[in-house]
């Protein structure tokens, strides 16, 4: 009878997750590989031919030479393929000098050796564990063992946050809208982050991008070539090096970091929503992409139902390619189990915003961060309001016809329901960007499809039965919506649910400005013209000193370039109202 029972259990997830599908509210993605970037061939006339006397092409010749020694090494999977590869790079170094200083770096053979040599180096030095981004390279030399130091330009993050250096292959992004890459001195890459301290408010594996280049030290006070480095550069804040005093453009791809991560992240948010304890602790909450940076103002994106922080990745890698942007904000994300009440989830973002607050600017004299923007799509909206609004008792008592102090409580549980329902708005949020949020809640929601998708919902069973022995130990002292089970994030959704009334309900902080981005164009019965899930009546906020109506269906929103350009605009008007130089 047990096995028949999952069996039915299982048939019927996978029913409701196919109609969700269908319905566009969550998009299912594969977990992919990355490509690496693929070397150069070798110049046919290989390791033992008599060097040429052209002078032009004298350490070209000898480039040549190293690097097909170096392919060689790699095919035989042995580690003097990194000696080899620096060498040819070292090489080729001198022409791409050569034609810089006659103000020409030509896309031919020389930037090919040089490259690809950079590229096999970066590669090969990962794989026989020779390169140490907090260390450098080890390469044996004709004089020896040396370590190539590595340097770091226009980054936020440590050197010892360089763990991994993965190289930039031919690559295509169905989820990103537009690549940001262009060619030029140095080979794009993306480090990799492994790990992180705990409570330092960033994912504990991260990723970045990077432009490398390779060429030697000179002593700033003579033209002498010293000893060579690996130099590091943040594509996202220095687009240009000087080589012997000439400007000269880095290659760059802003966006091969963001591309990465979607190919390659094995997606869990249909878990997160159906059991909500899924979501390991390092991985919910509110997190910075990037370290702290005093001054610069933090956005927060906040994703909806079913849902997780890399549907932002469209938006994200949008500001990162526009300067005006990064160099003013800074951004963080909210990730939570979509599946649980959105007043657990509104609770945690309020008491880390707190937490965080208080470990990066304990003086609190940023006032960078007393101007923060909350981005929220779909339930991430709800989420982002309950930041700027009072409770007073109205949520309280949309739940109970008790006051708060006569409700027997076990211990500890106390003070989490009064974190959830009685709160004060966060002096840090300053604007909010509502993106097709659903303000008095969707049909689908007490449908049969969203009923199905609620009874899913598995909470934790340590939740399930303290929620059973409140329920026992005061009777007919709460709500029928809250008494007959925990409430789901889709059980607040219903536009009958007395929670979500009472939220619509509380007074926003006057001191902060929201806007309204409303998807439209699909019918649906009973509640008319919507995004396909949220009603456009329901998106929309008559307080909103702005409002953008998109074309588009809900899941799409935050990825459509319409609705991208207009968040876009509103930031940089941020920017003009609150920015101190």
């Amino acid at each position: 009878m047990q096995k028949s029972s999952d069996r039915n259990l299982g048939s019927t997830i996978g029913l409701a997750l196919l109609v969700m599908v269908s319905s566009g509210c969550v998009s299912l993605s594969q977990h992919g590989t990355w490509p690496e970037p693929i070397l150069a061939a070798p110049s046919s006339f290989g390791i033992d031919c008599e060097l040429a006397s052209r002078p032009r092409s004298y350490n070209l010749d000898r480039a040549e030479v190293a690097y097909s020694r170096a392919i060689n090494f790699t095919k035989a999977e042995n580690s003097r393929c990194v000696d080899s590869f620096f060498e040819a790079a070292g090489f080729a170094w001198k022409d791409v000098e050569g034609q810089i200083q006659d103000g020409c770096l030509r896309q031919g053979r020389v930037s090919e050796i040089y490259l690809s040599s950079l590229n096999g180096l970066l590669i090969q030095g990962r794989q026989f564990k020779r390169l140490d981004g907090n260390v450098g390279l080890r390469v044996n030399t004709n004089n020896g063992w040396i370590t190539v130091p590595c340097t770091y330009h226009g980054f936020p993050q440590r050197p010892e946050d360089f763990d991994v250096v993965v190289g930039v292959g031919e690559y295509s992004s169905k989820h990103l809208n537009n690549i940001y890459a262009r060619a030029g001195l140095g080979v794009p890459t993306v480090i990799v982050r492994c790990g992180a301290n705990p409570g330092d408010f960033q994912r504990k594996k991260g990723a970045f991008p990077a432009t490398v280049v390779l060429r030697p030290v000179r002593n700033a006070e003579s033209v002498a070539e010293g000893p060579f480095a690996l130099e590091f550069y943040n594509p996202l804040r220095v687009s240009s090096v000087v080589v012997q005093e000439i400007s000269v453009p880095l290659a760059c791809d802003k966006s091969a970091a963001i591309a990465r991560a979607l190919n390659t992240t094995n997606r869990t948010y249909v878990q997160n929503f159906l059991q909500p304890d899924f979501l390991k602790p390092d991985e919910k909450g509110l997190f910075m992409i990037e370290p702290y940076q005093p001054g610069k103002i933090p956005v927060v994106f906040v994703h909806g139902l079913l849902s997780d922080r890399l549907t932002w990745a469209n938006l994200v890698n949008e500001i990162q390619a526009c300067p005006e942007l990064i160099n003013r904000f800074q951004i963080w994300g909210f990730e939570y189990p979509t599946g649980e009440s959105f007043l657990t989830s509104a609770a945690m973002l309020r008491r880390q915003l707190v937490e965080l607050r208080c470990q990066i600017d304990p003086g609190k004299i940023d006032e960078a961060l007393m101007n923060t923007v909350l981005v929220g799509h779909s339930m991430g909206g709800l989420i982002s309001k309950m930041q700027i609004t009072e409770s007073r008792d109205v949520v309280w008592n949309s739940i109970s016809t008790k006051n708060f102090e006569e409700i027997d409580f076990e211990p500890g549980l106390r003070e989490q329901f009064a974190d959830a329902v009685f709160f004060e708005p966060s002096p840090m949020v300053s604007r909010v960007v509502y993106i097709g949020t659903p303000h008095q809640g969707s049909e689908l929601a007490r449908r049969t499809i969203g009923r199905l998708a609620s009874l899913l919902v598995r909470e934790p069973p340590s939740v399930r039965i303290a929620h059973q022995e409140l329920i026992q130990d005061n009777p007919n002292a709460f709500s029928r919506e809250f008494s007959r089970r925990v409430p789901t994030s889709i059980d607040l959704l219903d536009p009958n649910s007395p929670l979500l009334l009472a939220i619509n309900r509380l007074p926003v902080e006057q001191r902060v400005e929201t806007h309204s981005v409303v998807g439209y164009g699909r019918w649906m019965l009973k509640a008319g013209d919507s995004d396909g899930i949220v009603p456009v009546s329901s998106a929309q906020l008559a307080s909103a000193i702005s409002e953008s109506k998109v074309h588009e269906k809900h899941v799409n929103l935050t990825k459509n370039p319409l609705a991208i350009d207009e968040v876009m605009c509103i930031l940089n008007a941020h920017t003009r109202t609150t920015y101190v130089e």
